[in-house]
C-alpha cells in the first residue's frame, strides 16, 4: 500500500500551471488518503503560503468544514489571478500561432490556455488549433483528408 503524497506549497501565484498542479496534486492527496469530505480543505491548508495561506485565514477556517474541495479551489483561483486574468488569456489564445515552434511544444501551449479559460468542446479545441498550426501543416491535413470540421483532435 503506496501513502498518498502531499502536494507541493502553493503560494497564491497567478500561474495557471502552479495551481493547477496544486489542484491536482491536492485533490489526489486528500482523495487517495481517503480524507474525509469535511476536513480536506483543512488537511491542504498546511501546504499554503503567502496569500494563498491569508485568503484561508481570513476567508474559509473559521467555517472550513463546510467547504467542500470544488468550492475551496475555485474561491482560492478567484483571490490569487487578476480579475482579467481569464480574458488576459482568451486575447493570448486568439494570437496564438504555432511559429518556430514544434507541433507538439505548440499543443502544449494550447492546452494551457485551453484548461485557463475554460474550452472544453473538442470542435473548438480542433479549429483553433488548425487555424493556429502553420499553413505548411495545414496543407498536409488536408492531403491526409483530415478537416477541421470533422476531425477529432487527437487526429489532427
Amino acid at each position: 500500500l503506496l501513502k498518498p503524497e502531499p502536494p507541493e506549497k502553493y503560494n497564491g501565484s497567478a500561474s495557471v500551471r502552479d495551481f493547477m498542479k496544486f489542484v491536482t496534486d491536492g485533490t489526489s492527496y486528500v482523495r487517495d488518503g481517503r480524507v474525509a469530505k469535511k476536513y480536506r480543505v483543512s488537511k491542504l491548508a498546511r501546504y499554503l503560503t503567502g496569500i494563498a495561506h491569508d485568503f484561508y485565514i481570513s476567508k474559509v477556517a473559521d467555517d472550513v468544514r463546510n467547504w467542500r474541495l470544488k468550492q475551496f479551489f475555485t474561491a482560492l483561483y478567484n483571490h490569487c489571478f487578476p480579475l482579467t486574468y481569464r480574458m488576459d488569456q482568451r486575447a493570448k489564445l486568439d494570437n496564438c500561432r504555432q511559429g518556430e515552434r514544434t507541433v507538439r511544444q505548440h499543443i502544449t501551449s494550447l492546452s494551457e490556455l485551453f484548461n485557463t479559460v475554460g474550452i472544453t468542446d473538442e470542435r473548438d479545441r480542433v479549429i483553433r488549433l488548425w487555424r493556429s498550426l502553420n499553413s505548411r501543416i495545414q496543407q498536409e491535413l488536408w492531403k491526409e483528408k483530415l478537416t477541421p470540421e470533422t476531425s477529432l483532435y487527437d487526429e489532427v
